[in-house]
């Protein structure tokens, strides 16, 4: 079965590299093919396999990285990347991969095969469910990503469509990915109940269960009612988030310093949406292409020390303004902080020192012997404290403080901080802050927060003279590829990128 699985995932790969509309093609061309590749559980194993690996290659990449402009890093090694976080996009050409969607779109093309071809396996109804749900997942994840880094945008549902598309308002797509996700959680089991085709349970994060369904879901409903202003959908946002809360498969690790050991390697109770990592299967991730590869040296790396320059850091007084003294995150997140900050800046270059990834692979014998291969770590896309602060937004935002703060203080508790006190003024700039402390360098997650809520004036650079006025012609979302409008006449640039890109 493996080598039927490695065999089928190579075709499938074929196809998705020559491009997304020439994969369709091939495929529309030949439904046979496809028909025959669709003949057994093994065969559907393969084709969601090939689902997840499109998946890993697009949520696990350094673009995403490179597209987050809400990153807490006072210092950039890349200048373009600075200027990105001030919303200068000076130092990029129109055909950036920044820009492109086209790897998003090659992984929902993976998903619409398994969506549009699994009735032909004949399976079970159980299996058929679980399968589904997770094409369903998957794919409402990845849309949920394209709208919110680019709003409007061609929408492809089925396989075989192969037909020139424009940009379908990001609403729309929002209630197609909502129905996903419904659909989605009513298929899906519970995490504990997740099996594979022998029975054996399954533990990684990145196979979507019912909670996971359902954390996409809150996201999307506080998208909709935040940055699209609809505040109706609060109230569903808070239900759908109240459904993973509440389902005994998560829970919080005991201290911040286990996020560091148990949730940031993977497949914790605290986990609840991720990409994940086995070496042995070839699902290898350079720890370069890490955030933690980018902002941790010592003393996490063999054979560095406190003097070794950074090009990427957060500097000491702007973690002090973040956390207070005794916040136990502190002492998890950063090396020994209050010794180190005393030390000289010629040493410390007056920048805090991240540990938050501890276990790192090393090369063994060759040219790269002793240096960094890779992080054991898994990408954290969602867990349990991020929807916990999130139903905690969306509570205050309808008025339930009690409620808000209640949400708020599970997350300070655990990391020995106070609990809210109206001296502290805004109850909403608290929750984001909170979010800002607990979810550091969660890549995407800060900047998406400051979109949804419209508070990206609070950003750096040229997004502090941002006007509604720009917002509502598209500032925050990314241009465009000059390459997706090339490739296809009817998608058109973002009104206000235009002349600009």
């Amino acid at each position: 079965m493996r080598k039927q699985m490695i065999g089928y995932i190579a075709g499938l790969a074929l196809f998705l590299l020559s491009g997304c509309d020439s994969f369709l093609t091939q495929l529309s061309e030949n439904n046979t093919t496809v028909a025959n590749h669709f003949r057994s559980e093994a065969d559907v194993e393969a084709a969601v396999y090939g689902m997840h690996t499109q998946f890993r290659e697009v949520m696990g990449s350094f673009t995403q990285d490179y597209r987050d402009r809400g990153l807490l890093l006072d210092n950039f090694g890349l200048a373009r990347w600075r200027e990105a976080n001030e919303h200068n996009f000076s130092g990029y050409t129109a055909t950036a991969v920044e820009f492109s969607w086209m790897y998003e779109y090659k992984a929902v093309s993976a998903a619409n095969l398994v969506i549009g071809n699994l009735y032909r396996a004949g399976l079970p109804e159980e299996r058929y469910r679980f399968y589904m749900g997770q094409a369903l997942c998957i794919r409402a994840c990845l849309y949920f990503q394209i709208i919110r880094l680019w709003g409007d945008a061609p929408l492809v549902l089925e396989y075989e469509d192969i037909s020139e598309k424009g940009r379908t308002p990001w609403r729309e797509i929002a209630g197609h990915i909502v129905a996903d996700l419904l659909l989605a959680a009513e298929y899906l089991p519970p995490a504990d109940q997740l099996k594979d085709p022998e029975g054996k349970p399954l533990t990684a994060r990145q196979i979507p269960g019912r909670g996971t369904a359902y954390a996409i879901l809150a996201g999307v409903y506080a998208w909709i009612a935040g940055y699209g202003q609809e505040p109706e959908y609060y109230a569903l946002g808070i239900e759908a988030a109240g459904k993973v809360i509440g389902d005994p498969n998560y829970r919080l690790v005991a201290s911040p310093e286990e996020v560091c050991t148990e949730v940031l390697p993977g497949n914790s109770e605290e986990g609840i949406f991720e990409v994940c990592y086995d070496d042995s299967r070839g699902e290898y991730k350079d720890f370069g292409s890490y955030i933690g590869g980018t902002v941790e040296k010592w003393p996490v790396l063999k054979g560095t020390t406190p003097a070794s320059r950074r090009k990427f850091f957060i500097r000491n007084e702007t973690v002090e303004r973040l956390y207070t003294p005794e916040d136990l995150r502190l002492q998890a997140y950063f090396a020994d902080f209050f010794r180190m900050k005393e030390e000289p800046v010629s040493v410390t270059q007056g920048a805090a020192y991240v540990r938050m990834w501890r276990e790192v692979e090393y090369y063994s014998g060759g040219i790269y012997d002793g240096t960094p291969r890779t992080l054991l770590a898994n990408d954290i896309l969602i867990r349990l404290p991020d929807i916990l602060l999130l139903r905690a937004e969306m509570k205050a935002a309808t008025g339930d403080r009690e409620g808000a703060v209640a949400d708020l203080d599970v997350v300070r508790r655990r990391a020995g901080v106070a609990g809210y006190s109206e001296a502290e003024g805004d109850l909403r700039r608290a929750i984001q802050l909170e979010r800002d402390r607990e979810l550091l360098f969660q890549t995407g997650v800060r900047y998406f927060d400051y979109m949804r809520n419209h508070t990206y004036n609070l950003l750096k650079g040229g997004f502090r003279d941002l006007t509604e006025t720009d917002v509502a012609a598209g500032a925050l979302f990314l241009p465009v590829s000059l390459d997706a409008m090339n490739n296809n006449p009817k998608v058109k640039q973002t009104a206000y990128w235009v002349g600009k890109f």
